[in-house]
């Protein structure tokens, strides 16, 4: 029987208390937000309804500790969100520590299944 190739895989996320706060996927969510200046718009994009977008950042905020998002009420200028300086802070801190893992893992595992 011929072995088949194989190849790692890996799932990143960071927790407090033992519950997640973020990982990639809401992590993404917060660098859409960041970019569109809307919740509405980034969830939108992620294919995930503006409600599931907010129970996602309530749960980080509130797990975190952190206050990632403002809001502004619609009106004449109309509405939005954006990353606090906090949010912004760890969205960076948070891309500088995912930088170059996926390639960390795969020379690892190419190393260990020659």
């Amino acid at each position: 029987m011929r072995p088949k190739r194989m190849q790692a895989k890996s799932k990143v996320w960071i927790e407090a208390g033992g519950e997640v706060v973020a990982g990639d996927g809401k992590m993404d969510l917060l660098k859409r937000i960041d970019e569109t200046g809307s919740i509405q718009k980034a969830a939108g994009q992620k294919g995930m309804s503006y409600r599931h977008a907010w129970g996602f950042l309530q749960a980080m905020e509130k797990r975190g500790g952190i206050k990632l998002v403002e809001t502004r009420i619609g009106g004449r200028e109309g509405g939005g969100a954006r990353l606090t300086a906090q949010g912004k802070d760890f969205l960076r801190r948070y891309s500088a520590f995912r930088e170059g893992l996926d390639e960390y893992i795969e020379k690892k595992f190419k190393k260990a299944f020659k």
